[in-house]
C-alpha cells in the first residue's frame, strides 16, 4: 500500500511539473489602482492556489481551536494526589444510592 501512494505522488507531481513546463509564458496580472504583475501563469497559480488553502486555514482556525478548548474541558481532571479508586468512599453492604434497602 505504502508504494502505491508513493506511485499517485509520482504521477501527480510529473503531470504538476508538465503543466507547469507547458505555461512558461509570461502573463500579466491587473491590480487594483493600475499595477500589473508579470510572471509566468503556472507562479500565478501556484500563489492562487497558495492564497486559497491559507485563507482556508485562517477561517477554519477559530473553529478548530474551540472544538479543541471543548475537548479538554470535558475531560475529567482528578484532585491532585487524588486516585481514581479512592476518590469514591465504600459504600456498606445493602446501601444503594446513600439510602438502605428497605426504606
Amino acid at each position: 500500500m505504502r508504494a502505491f501512494t508513493w506511485f499517485v505522488r509520482l504521477i501527480l507531481f510529473l503531470l504538476l511539473f508538465g503543466l507547469a513546463l507547458n505555461n512558461l509564458e509570461p502573463t500579466v496580472l491587473h491590480l487594483l489602482f493600475g499595477t500589473q504583475w508579470r510572471a509566468p501563469l503556472f507562479v500565478l497559480l501556484l500563489c492562487a492556489f497558495a492564497l486559497g488553502a491559507l485563507l482556508g486555514i485562517a477561517v477554519m482556525l477559530p473553529g478548530w481551536m474551540r472544538a479543541r478548548r471543548l475537548q479538554r474541558a470535558a475531560r475529567p481532571h482528578p484532585a491532585p494526589g487524588v486516585d481514581d479508586a479512592s476518590a469514591t468512599p465504600p459504600q456498606a453492604p445493602g446501601v444503594i444510592d446513600g439510602t438502605p434497602d428497605g426504606v
